[in-house]
């Protein structure tokens, strides 16, 4: 006969989470958004040393940080109670607002 096993394992809520699981995911993503900012300043450094070698802007580099801005801005619409959705990787990664300008100045040189 086979056994009937219940699995009681505790499912991770990621829409409108009880408030001790938000309080714990608040701290995870302040973390993650600080070093997120960190990453950011490193692109903006790297984005303002290529503009001075090459004379102008590199797209792809400035596509990746607008992403990681949609990711920052995800974050802080979490932990600001404006969302109830728990950010990426719980969620979808947000898309990037500069996607169609990035992809149609690239298209027009």
């Amino acid at each position: 006969m086979p056994e009937n096993k219940s699995t009681n394992s505790p499912t991770m809520i990621v829409i409108n989470p009880p408030a001790w699981q938000r309080a714990l995911y608040m701290v995870l993503f302040g973390l993650i958004s600080y070093v997120a900012l960190l990453f950011v300043y490193f692109l903006s450094v790297a984005q303002f040393i290529l503009t001075i070698i090459n004379g102008q802007k590199n797209d792809n580099l400035r596509y990746f940080a607008s992403r990681i801005n949609a990711y920052l801005r995800q974050i802080l619409q979490f932990l600001s109670f404006e969302v109830d959705t728990v950010p990426f990787p719980f969620s979808a990664l947000p898309e990037s607002d500069q996607e169609d300008q990035t992809h149609t100045t690239t298209l027009e040189r």
